[in-house]
C-alpha cells in the first residue's frame, strides 16, 4: 500500500523539494537511552536537527528538540526508527499529544493540519538508540501560486 502511494506521489515529491513551499525534516538522537519498567511514557528529545528554513522545528541551535509542529497541511511522508535494544517496550508518534499515527519502525503517509504537533513517545521499560523521526511534505491541500497572496 505505502509502495503504491509512493509511486502515485513521486512525480509530485520531485518537484516540491525544489519549491519554497516544501517542508522537510529530520531529527534524530544517537545516544542510548532507557526508560524504566513501570514509568509512564516519556517524550524523546532529538539532539541531532535538520530542517529546511521556515520549516516545522524551531531550532535554537542550543536546546534539545521534540516537538514538530506543522507548518503547511498536506500529506506528509512519515517515518520513525530507532534500534531498540531488548524484547519489550517501544516508541510511537503522536499526534497532538493523544491521538497514535505510528509505532517505531515504520514509515507512512499520513495527512496532517496546520498547527499539528508530532512527539514522539518511549513506554517505560524500553531501551534504545538511535532514534530518529523523518518527515516531507508531498503535496500542499492548498497550493499558492508564486507571486500572490491569500
Amino acid at each position: 500500500d505505502l509502495k503504491n502511494k509512493l509511486h502515485q506521489n513521486c512525480n509530485t515529491l520531485r518537484f516540491l523539494c525544489s519549491e519554497p513551499l516544501s517542508v522537510q525534516f529530520s531529527m534524530w538522537n544517537k545516544n542510548e537511552i532507557a526508560i524504566p519498567r513501570g514509568d509512564d511514557p516519556r517524550i524523546i528529545c532529538f539532539n541531532w536537527i535538520n530542517c529546511n528554513s521556515g520549516g516545522a522545528i524551531d531550532d535554537d541551535g542550543v536546546s534539545d528538540m521534540h516537538t514538530v509542529v506543522i507548518p503547511i497541511a498536506g500529506p506528509y511522508l512519515l517515518s520513525l526508527g530507532c534500534q531498540l535494544m531488548g524484547h519489550s517496550g517501544g516508541i510511537q508518534l503522536n499526534r497532538n499529544k493523544k491521538e497514535k499515527l505510528m509505532n517505531g519502525g515504520r514509515s507512512d503517509i499520513v495527512d496532517l493540519n496546520e498547527d499539528d504537533v508530532l512527539e514522539v513517545y518511549a513506554e517505560g521499560g524500553t531501551k534504545f538508540k538511535e532514534v530518529n523521526l523523518m518527515g516531507c511534505l508531498l503535496r500542499p491541500r492548498v497550493f499558492i501560486t508564486p507571486g500572490t497572496t491569500m
